[in-house]
């Protein structure tokens, strides 16, 4: 797979189905006129046609205010696990993410592994992500981001992998880079 050549943070872009999945599918009738409005706030207005491109850095803001709004109370990683959890819900109702699902059913795990960075790259103008499979059924993913939302990309991770009918997925941060963050992705071989 060819590089993405690097793009500055200020100029990082989260697309509209990303957008879409999360608030319109995935969060849907959790959106409060308490949450529209702080939304709006932030540039993110759902009374009017979604942007094709929001910045990441406008985009992560939105995703904490979202926490706050859907789930207060909870503890800030079990608020982004099931943050995540709604987005790959919602982002599988949307006509892309519809299809996504199908396939990854049909693919099984470890070609899911490989679907992920696909769908990762597909949702932004910046992902990159390189695999290395340490045994059957385990892998190690890097990306070359680092996100300030505990929990949040390893139920991404799970909620792909439960798609496949992968038995007992498991995602785990291993460390983060200067670069990026190194994420250990394994499941129960049948």
């Amino acid at each position: 797979m060819k590089p993405r050549r690097e793009v500055k943070l200020e100029d990082r872009r989260v697309f509209v189905q990303v957008v879409e999945g999360l608030l319109r599918h995935g969060v849907g009738e959790r959106v409060t006129p308490r949450l529209r409005e702080r939304l709006k706030q932030v540039g993110l207005d759902l009374d009017r046609p979604l942007l094709p491109a929001y910045p990441v850095t406008q985009w992560m803001h939105c995703l904490h205010i979202i926490l706050e709004e859907v789930y207060p109370g909870l503890p800030r990683e079990e608020g982004f696990r099931q943050l995540a959890a709604h987005h790959v819900e919602g982002y599988g109702q949307t006509l892309v993410g519809r299809a996504m699902m199908r396939l990854l059913r049909l693919l099984g795990p470890k070609r899911t592994v490989h679907q992920m960075v696909q769908a990762l790259r597909g949702g932004d103008n910046y992902t990159e992500v390189r695999l290395k499979e340490l045994e059957p059924g385990m892998w190690e993913m890097w990306m070359n981001s680092v996100l300030d939302a505990p929990g949040y990309a390893e139920a991404l991770f799970v909620s792909f992998l439960k798609a496949s009918g992968a038995a007992e997925p498991h995602a785990a941060l291993v460390r983060r880079e200067e670069a990026g963050t190194v994420y250990l992705l394994r499941w129960k071989e049948r």
